[in-house]
């Protein structure tokens, strides 16, 4: 059974470009299709800081399912989860 290289889901599989086919991309990876219409054209880097910052649900998903993984995706993961962004306020 296939499931989605980004968050682990067996529902809706397809097979999704890692890099999108307009950047010219050719490797193609499983993905569900929450997953595949929420990447889009973006980079795997792009998608993964886009998700955290405005889907929390489907990046915790990502994050729990790639945690002890090594993929190449996972690995990206992990990258983008120790980056710590700081806020500095001004009064």
């Amino acid at each position: 059974m296939k499931v989605c290289s980004y968050c682990g889901s067996s529902r809706n599989i397809e097979d999704k470009h890692i890099r999108a086919k307009s950047k010219r991309g050719k490797t193609t990876t499983p993905a569900c299709q929450a997953c595949n219409r929420s990447k889009g054209n973006k980079t795997l880097m792009e998608w993964f800081r886009w998700l955290k910052k405005n889907e929390p649900y489907r990046w915790n998903r990502i994050k729990n399912y790639n945690k002890r993984k090594r993929t190449p995706i996972a690995e990206k993961v992990k990258k983008i989860m120790n980056k710590k962004s700081f806020k500095f306020l001004f009064y």
